[in-house]
């Protein structure tokens, strides 16, 4: 039987990705119904986001100590990542819908991971339309083989550079995004997850204005 558990160690998540994962985690923790007490387990991985976060604003240009401290505001961040993993592995063990729901990233226990085998291809055919949810869209596409989780970005400003668009994760096959005001243009790309992925691989571009 496969062994189904999240990845604990978050110390590799890059430095740009860590609040708007984090942010994603709470939010999907906080709402989950697989989960007992969501909102609850995420306790301090919200404070150590917030304090993350009111750095950032505060700070335009930190000199090196202001720069250590935020490392280490990031590594709350990334330590609380884990200890909620871990927390989830051990009172859901094996229980995928659970984990998933989470927010937080599925595990490779599989020989291929073991083997080194740590990013796959870009997914295929990725597409966004129109979501059932008013003022979201479905970004959707196909995973290549021994992908266990999804890793979106996505804004309503292609200005912005890509490394500062928003994150999301997921596990199914499809994700939603927004809500979003109508008449807004959403660009996004998508990348699949191994549990040891370092380097995602996205695909192309895509774009949709919100009806």
């Amino acid at each position: 039987m496969r062994l189904v558990k999240l990845l604990e160690d978050y110390t590799r998540v890059l430095t740009d990705a860590i609040s708007s994962l984090a942010h994603s985690v709470v939010r999907q923790t906080t709402s989950s119904a697989f989960l007992t007490d969501g909102k609850k387990l995420v306790t301090d991985l919200d404070q150590s986001v917030v304090a993350l976060d009111a750095d950032v604003a505060a700070i335009d240009y930190p000199n090196p100590a202001q720069t250590a401290h935020r490392d280490e505001l990031r590594t709350a961040v990334t330590t609380n990542l884990g200890r909620l993993a871990k927390r989830l592995n051990l009172d859901y063990p094996g229980n995928e819908p659970a984990l998933l729901s989470s927010g937080l990233t599925m595990a490779n226990t599989s020989g291929t991971a073991a083997r080194g085998t740590h990013d796959l291809p870009a997914p295929t055919d990725v597409e966004l339309v129109d979501s059932l949810s008013a003022g979201c869209l479905y970004l959707h596409g196909k995973r290549p083989a021994g992908a266990v989780q999804n890793l979106a970005r996505y804004t309503t400003d292609r200005a912005l550079p890509e490394e500062n668009w928003l994150v999301a994760v997921g596990g199914g096959r499809e994700m939603e995004l927004g809500p979003f005001a109508g008449g807004t243009k959403v660009w996004a790309k998508l990348a699949s997850l191994t549990g040891s992925t370092s380097s995602p691989v996205y695909s192309a571009i895509v774009s949709r204005i919100v009806q």
